[in-house]
């Protein structure tokens, strides 16, 4: 209940700062709308089904890229974290490809799959992989390796060493690996709609701006914000769930 009104009074302090900055004039009130005024827009465009068509194109396209990421940078981060020489081979072609922002490969993109779900499935993939490889890499190294040892003297084989010792000392960092990736993933979708024209909020915004419809095109900015705040929360909660024995324990040991 605390949290929730901390959570309630930070907002309710957003809403009053923004609204002082536009009667100051610090945000010009001819291009940024009232919050009443965005509230209304939203209301709006949800009757008549734009914000939920963009809402549901954007969340599909997140949810795809990010299925796809985790399909791929966890078993590879469980490869590099378990093996010296796969991690040796894979380091420079990561510090190679990782700080390339995913946005940035929009024209590759919208060549190889156009401008449908797949382009942007895709970009989210490229900009998601990298925090689950790196994070899943760093859970695996931090195992100690006595655990491996006494689990291999019980006479468990490679697969069920990673499944039953590896993977469950791991899942804190994999865990917090997600948030992230999930997070960047909301990002990079609504960045490549808005160079693309794709469809989701991205375009929808962008359509709004060259409509003159600022109300909308700020309704869209806090759609986005709930959209990903939601994604956070859900995934944290999960993370409680699945690894809040690690924070139990890291309490005990203070």
């Amino acid at each position: 209940m605390r949290r929730t009104l901390k959570a309630l009074a930070g907002l309710a302090l957003l809403v009053l700062t923004f609204e002082a900055l536009r009667v100051t004039g610090a945000l010009p009130s001819t291009s940024v709308p009232s919050t009443a005024a965005i509230l209304d827009a939203l209301t709006t465009s949800v009757r008549e089904g734009d914000m939920g068509a963009a809402v549901g194109n954007t969340a599909l396209a997140w949810l795809g890229g990010l299925l796809l990421a985790c399909a791929i940078g966890i078993p590879l981060g469980i490869v590099v974290g378990l093996s010296d020489l796969a991690d040796s081979a894979t380091e420079r072609a990561v510090e190679v490809l990782r700080p390339i922002p995913a946005v940035a490969l929009v024209p590759m993109a919208i060549v190889l799959f156009d401008i449908d779900l797949g382009m942007q499935v895709f970009l989210i993939a490229i900009a998601c992989v990298w925090p689950l490889l790196l994070g899943t890499r760093g859970g695996v190294r931090a195992v100690d390796p006595q655990q491996i040892d006494t689990a291999r003297s019980f006479g468990f084989n490679s697969v069920a060493t990673v499944r039953r010792v590896v993977l469950p000392a791991s899942v804190p960092s994999i865990a917090t690996a997600l948030r992230l990736s999930a997070s960047l993933g909301v990002v990079v979708a609504v960045g490549a709609q808005l160079i693309s024209g794709s469809p989701g909020l991205g375009s929808l915004l962008v359509s709004s701006q060259n409509a003159d419809r600022n109300d909308v095109v700020w309704a869209c900015l806090l759609v986005t914000g709930v959209f990903g705040v939601t994604i956070n929360l859900l995934l944290a909660a999960a993370e409680r769930g699945v690894a809040g024995w690690q924070e139990l324990s890291t309490e005990g040991r203070r």
